[in-house]
């Protein structure tokens, strides 16, 4: 029978171990985006994208099976037991020939784990005395950014008379965060969609950015 300390240290080395698997399959993600081939998803990449949902799937278990609540910690870790399954790897297996741009779509799917994994490493900078809140939006933004800029990328190369390469989409799509706009307008569907969403949730990180500001300003007065 595992110790309640013993619990703690399996979990905070599955969820350690789950964001290292995050951005390997991020940096693989961005290889098969820039520089693999425009028709299919590698096999290589297949096989890593296998390795890191089964990674996670095994971090989400671990979770399951040391919760006080199992059923609610199953509801509550829906999404993430949703993403964590290797969709693109099953149609594979099922023989169904899947176009580049939904194997795309698949593909990004359990990329968004890194997201929830990062919290743990917020957790631990926050106890080194960093701004946990600051740090948080901070990720946010870059990780935003980054893959709505690599999907622009995807989709519009090729259509898009005015993308010449991943720098533009990598400004488009952090000018469009910031609601300033873009001069580049987006011809297919999800570059459309991107340039919707993006404004959007840029909305939604700005108060974010304020509150830290305004909750340092605070603290500096009252230390004064």
């Amino acid at each position: 029978m595992l110790t309640e300390s013993q619990r703690r240290a399996i979990l905070k080395y599955s969820h350690l171990m789950k964001v290292v698997a995050g951005v390997v399959l991020l940096v693989a993600f961005s290889w098969e985006i820039l520089l693999g081939s425009n028709h299919r998803i590698s096999t290589p990449y297949l096989h890593l994208q296998l390795g890191v949902c089964l990674l996670f799937l095994l971090d989400f278990c671990i979770g399951w099976g040391f919760s006080k609540h199992p059923r609610h910690h199953l509801l509550h870790h829906l999404l993430y037991l949703f993403c964590s399954i290797p969709w693109l790897n099953l149609v594979a297996w099922s023989g169904v020939h899947l176009p580049r741009a939904w194997a795309v779509l698949f593909g990004l799917m359990p990329i968004w784990l890194l997201v929830m994994a990062v919290w743990f490493l917020i957790d631990w900078l926050d106890k080194i005395r960093l701004h946990q809140l600051f740090f948080t939006y901070s990720v946010a933004v870059v990780v935003v950014t980054y893959l709505s800029a690599l999907l622009f990328y995807e989709f519009e190369l090729g259509v898009n008379g005015g993308l010449h390469g991943f720098g533009d989409a990598l400004w488009w799509a952090g000018v469009n965060l910031t609601t300033a706009g873009a001069s580049l307008i987006p011809t297919t569907v999800i570059g459309k969609v991107l340039s919707v969403l993006l404004p959007l949730i840029g909305m939604l990180f700005l108060p974010i950015f304020t509150t830290y500001i305004m909750n340092r300003y605070e603290s500096k007065s009252q230390k004064e």
